[in-house]
């Protein structure tokens, strides 16, 4: 007798949980997707071959939990491991690099580019460029337009090479008008000897934050090499480990918590690492006596010292973190944080009550700032992000005279846009027809017609943009959040306003498509890392490319 529905489910259910525990280990990330038992047939079928591809195991299909799995949905046979890594791959390959040409065709006016490169455990040099627009629906979009094999030296001339080949790829040559890398000077070379493409190189704004927190940090070296010491102990003995997370659970009802290892090129990995040692200060103190004699013993003055340094690291660690997102625009947050973050350390080294170390590092920090971002807002590229964003306008500008030449760039953007619309109106009009009939000058709709002419104000572009640019300045701000505290959007406000500016509007997906920081490329490598790891090094680097394209660029919605 067959199951009934609910007696089938209570028995899959045992299966789908092993399964979304064994996606974790595939590095199949719970937000990309997850196996429900509720799920109907369908849709888990649609999951599965998406997993295929996201997980970058081809191996998958061999695996027996996995294989029981697939049997349970009706008319589903799974591929053969050779049969998924040779012509399925390139089979869905081909289908989104002809899926990605379309989109980019069809909604790419301007796009701001991101670049990185990045070498695997194996050795095997990646280099990736990501594209980031806005649609005329005002969306903002983010694609990889290659991970591409880099075998040459990392010289300027071969990284150039590799961006203008992508660039001829997907036809963009003429759309690009912004490019954001780190500071590394093949780097910055290799943009600057792209000469025949027209568009503006800046530095990775996450980074130019790094050097500043490094630089600040130097005189603490030794004793944050005490805690690295003493946090790369207890992650490397599991008997210590075990002793910390004991005591923890011997003193309180929450759940334990581990140290963290730093990462050397991510000061915020150092915040962090601090901050966590510092919050099981009691656990480590109890602890390091029992573990080893080995280790640094932190005098009182440092624990205090340790506390005060996160105190102060805040406020970059809060920018650090918002200016590294990839789904939301950070251009217009460049000028206006910035200006914030100063007031922030001109407030902390107006407390009394810090170490003298701690107002060093402050010092060097407000410092750091001051130097490296001093003609922040003179970049006409961020000033115009940061006037069309409804939520700053001109307010964001610490300078006034910087907030009116924001102003006059847009303004004088927005009389040349309506200039080039009229003239290409007029080129309409003047177009002969052959079915053109003459006005009847006795219509009545015509007369209505000749009476609104002869009372419309023309005016000039110049005086048209002048008047939207007003209408604009006029308007209520949007505010930072909305009532649910949760962060508003420019582009949704601007897709509601699209009718009431429509040239603002214009202005607004052609010049703020610019992302502050190149961390959504340097995040593509951290998936890489996924691919080539111990369970994948036998993939070639041709298999690399297209998974991370797949990774990235593949709807899953497709299928």
């Amino acid at each position: 007798m067959a199951l009934d529905k609910t007696d089938k489910m209570s028995k899959l259910r045992p299966l789908v949980n092993r399964l979304n525990q064994r996606f974790q280990q595939w590095g199949v990330f719970h937000e990309d997707v997850c196996i429900d038992e509720s799920m109907g047939p369908r849709v888990i079928k649609q999951n599965v071959v998406y997993i295929r591809f996201l997980s970058f195991t081809f191996s998958l299909v061999e695996e027996r939990s996995f294989n029981k799995f697939a049997k349970w949905i009706p008319g589903y046979k799974l591929p053969t491991r050779k049969t998924l890594s040779n012509s399925l791959l390139q089979e869905v390959y081909t289908k989104c690099e002809d899926d990605v040409s379309v989109q980019l065709a069809e909604e790419v006016t301007t796009m701001c580019i991101t670049t990185d490169l990045w070498t695997s455990r194996v050795t095997e040099s990646y280099i990736a460029i990501t594209g980031h627009y806005i649609t005329k629906n005002f969306q903002f979009k983010t694609t990889l337009l290659g991970c591409c094999h880099f075998s040459g030296n990392h010289t300027s001339a071969n990284i150039a090479e590799q961006i203008g080949a992508l660039m001829d790829k997907w036809h963009l040559r003429k759309k690009i008008n912004f490019a954001v890398t780190d500071n590394a000077a093949n780097v910055v070379k290799a943009i600057k000897d792209l000469d025949d493409l027209d568009f503006k190189h800046f530095g990775c704004y996450a980074h130019t934050l790094n050097l500043i927190v490094e630089d600040a940090l130097k005189p603490l070296k030794p004793l944050v090499d005490k805690v690295k010491a003493i946090v790369g102990h207890f992650k490397k003995s599991t008997t210590s480990s075990e002793r910390l997370l004991k005591y923890q659970n011997q003193q309180s009802n929450e759940s334990p918590k581990r140290l963290i290892q730093d990462i050397e090129t991510r000061w915020n990995s150092t915040f962090y690492m601090i901050r966590r040692f510092v919050e099981l200060e009691e656990a480590v103190r109890s602890t390091i006596a029992l573990v080893s004699r080995e280790l640094p013993i932190l005098k009182n003055e440092e624990w205090v010292t340790l506390l005060q340094l996160c105190q102060i690291l805040q406020p970059v660690e809060e920018v650090t973190s918002m200016m590294s997102g990839q789904n939301y625009l950070t251009g217009s947050y460049v000028i206006v944080i910035t200006r914030c973050l100063k007031e922030s350390y001109n407030k902390i080294l107006g407390t009394s009550d810090l170490q003298q170390d701690i107002i060093s590092v402050a010092k060097s920090l407000k410092l750091g700032l001051s130097e490296r971002f001093k003609n922040i807002e003179q970049s006409g590229t961020f000033a115009i992000s940061t006037f069309l964003d409804p939520r700053f306008k001109m307010k964001a500008f610490a300078d006034h005279n910087e907030a009116n030449r924001a102003k006059e760039k847009v303004r004088s953007l927005t009389a040349s846009l309506i200039s080039l619309n009229l003239s290409n109106d007029n080129n309409h009009h003047q177009m002969p027809t052959s079915s053109k009939k003459e006005p009847n000058e006795l219509s009545p709709w015509q007369i209505l017609d000749d009476i609104i002419e002869e009372n419309t104000t023309q005016g000039t572009p110049l005086s048209k943009a002048i008047k939207e640019i007003d209408m604009y300045l006029g308007d209520d701000f949007l505010p930072r959040k909305n009532s649910a505290g949760e962060w508003n959007c420019p582009l949704e406000w601007w897709k509601n306003h699209r009718h009431v500016y429509p040239n603002l509007s214009q202005i607004f997906i052609k010049h703020s498509n610019i992302v502050a920081t190149s961390v959504p490329c340097e995040r593509m490598f951290s998936k890489s890392g996924l691919i080539v790891n111990q369970r994948r090094t036998r993939l070639t680097t041709q298999k690399v490319e297209k998974l991370m394209f797949l990774n990235i660029n593949l709807d899953k919605n497709r299928f």
